[in-house]
């Protein structure tokens, strides 16, 4: 039965399910990362405020991270508004992933200045790479995005 589903090409029902499903998917990972976020940047306040938290840097380090979640998230959100409009390979969606790889990789960069200038013993503190890296990902999908858009594009010219 498993087999037959997968051998057989999905009809349009299908293709329109798995696609809603994988968009609900993302938006709930980009809400839920974005309010994760928030809430270790209001921890981070909380601890300032009864001087528990002895440094103030961290409080910078988490706003920068709530800042890149909420740029990608809106960012992100455009993109699910798009392909629910059903253009998903589109020169606006290859932007937003541009977009969403610059704020990653700016914030990846902004952590690591902030470590490297603010802290002398940089064994302790170190800068989260995850976003530098992730941000670079996404430039280079992005790339990859905008060139199978030509191909498209030519590909269409030629029929």
């Amino acid at each position: 039965m498993k087999l037959k589903r997968l051998i057989e090409p999905m009809t349009e029902k299908d293709e329109k399910q798995e696609r809603e499903f994988v968009m609900m998917c993302l938006a709930v990972t980009c809400g839920a990362g974005t309010l994760a976020e928030a809430l270790r940047l209001l921890l981070a306040v909380m601890d300032w405020h009864e001087g528990t938290l002895t440094d103030g840097w961290v409080l910078t380090m988490r706003s920068i991270n709530l800042a890149v979640c909420a740029i990608c998230s809106w960012l992100t959100f455009l993109i699910i508004r798009e392909v629910k409009r059903r253009r998903v390979f589109t020169r606006l969606n290859a932007q937003y992933i541009t977009l969403i790889g610059c704020a990653a990789t700016f914030g990846g960069i902004a952590q690591n200045v902030v470590v490297n200038l603010v802290y002398e013993d940089t064994a302790n503190h170190s800068g989260d790479m995850t976003y530098l890296i992730l941000g670079l990902l996404l430039l280079f999908i992005a790339s990859l995005f905008n060139i199978g858009i030509r191909m498209k594009e030519e590909q269409e010219l030629t029929i």
